[in-house]
């Protein structure tokens, strides 16, 4: 009889050992799979956001061409607010350098000084507006850009 139960024993301790081996690849399994759907989720969101600046871009574009500077002023400010945010998260690191993000950030405020000027005076001589009109171009041709790769590559991707 003890030869039988050392016998189960060793067998019991070696089906224990099993199944500890399974559920450590089922949780390692699960692991991934969690990794994955969270990466997933942020490129949903980048994706999302990035198309949200340049929806913005594309806003501001219109009203400066409309001449209507206040709103314009408006919506340049909330277009600077929107990247200030994105560009700190990691999807926005991982999508352009932080040079870049900086060259945008400037480029943006000065934008948007300029048009609260032309707001509060009520005046932009067309050479003035013409250069804005180009500056928001050129940003939101950039915006474009980033959108089409971060839908393409992913941010995790985008900026090698």
């Amino acid at each position: 009889m003890d030869v039988v139960g050392v016998i189960l024993s060793i067998a019991g301790f070696g089906l224990a050992l099993w199944q500890l081996h399974r559920t450590r690849r089922a949780a390692e399994a699960a692991l991934d799979a969690s990794n994955n759907a969270v990466l997933a989720i942020r490129y949903m969101h980048s994706v999302a956001h990035i198309q949200e600046i340049c929806g913005r871009s594309r806003d501001l574009l219109h009203l400066a061409r409309a001449k209507n500077m206040m709103s314009a002023a408006t919506a340049a400010f909330e277009l600077r607010d929107l990247v200030a945010r994105f560009h700190a998260t990691e999807s926005g690191r991982l999508l352009a350098s932080t040079t870049s993000w900086r060259e945008i950030l400037e480029e943006i405020g000065l934008t948007h000084e300029r048009l609260e000027s032309a707001a509060m005076s009520k005046r932009l001589d067309i050479q003035e507006r013409e250069k804005l009109i180009h500056a928001i171009s050129r940003l939101h041709t950039q915006f474009s850009s980033f959108a089409a790769t971060a839908a393409d590559f992913g941010v995790t991707n985008a900026n090698p």
